[in-house]
């Protein structure tokens, strides 16, 4: 009998943007609709490309989540020119491969069980 082939499981990529000091939330609103842009772009070719704003008292964020970092220079390059003109400096992490839960179509991922009250052994 011949073993079934497991579908091959594409490999994902982050890679972040580090802004420091933290920038106040509405500075983002045309980095928030070039992340969405990008991800739209992304999922109607197939593709895996999402990117979020994450806020830090000490630092904020921009999470990228890609597979295919190689190919995503056009949106990087709108999201540089948006930061430099709002004189935001910022430095650019390396891509680093990550493993993601795989999902299935249709069907959601599993809840975390909900605590039933009882202290854990550490507390």
């Amino acid at each position: 009998m011949v073993p079934k082939q497991r579908p091959r499981v594409a490999e994902s990529w982050a890679y972040a943007y580090q802004l420091n000091p933290p920038q106040p939330e509405p500075r983002f609103a045309k980095v928030k609709m070039l992340l969405r842009r990008a991800r739209l772009a992304a999922q109607r070719a197939g593709r895996l490309w999402t990117g979020q704003v994450v806020k830090d008292a000490h630092i904020t964020h921009i999470l990228v989540v890609t597979d295919a970092p190689d190919e995503a220079h056009a949106v990087d390059r709108a999201i540089d020119a948006e930061l430099k003109r709002l004189k935001m400096g910022f430095a650019i992490t390396g891509p680093a491969r990550v493993s993601l839960p795989r999902a299935t179509p249709g069907r959601r991922a599993p809840k975390t069980p909900t605590r039933s009250g009882r202290r854990s052994r550490g507390t």
